[in-house]
């Protein structure tokens, strides 16, 4: 039997492994482009999600604030002198005749 040798393997093997190397370090490259240089960055995207969760907070906010408003506005429509009388009292702090204030401090 005839042996080979490894000369010419070697430089088939070495010509792979550079290539090899070539496409790993241009993947790496490729990779951190991405990620820092082109947009959106990595930190572009930790910005989306801090403004994400800011948004959510005063979206659940404002829907706190509509419901009391809706809460109002149905008192208002089946009792509006109640509503009237209440918001003179507490907001404008007149009270009728011969009324007796008692103040309590919590």
């Amino acid at each position: 039997m005839e042996q080979f040798s490894g000369e010419g393997r070697s430089s088939t093997d070495s010509s792979l492994r550079r290539i090899l190397k070539l496409f790993l370090l241009l993947l790496l490259l490729n990779t951190f482009v991405n990620l820092f240089i082109s947009k959106p960055t990595v930190f572009d995207l930790i910005k989306l999600r801090n403004l994400k969760t800011k948004l959510s907070m005063n979206i659940k906010a404002e829907l706190k604030k509509r419901e009391k408003l809706e809460s109002l506005y149905n008192e208002l429509k089946r009792n509006p002198k109640g509503v009237k009388e209440r918001f003179i009292r507490e907001y404008l702090f007149k009270v009728k005749e011969g009324e007796k204030i008692i103040i309590i401090n919590e």
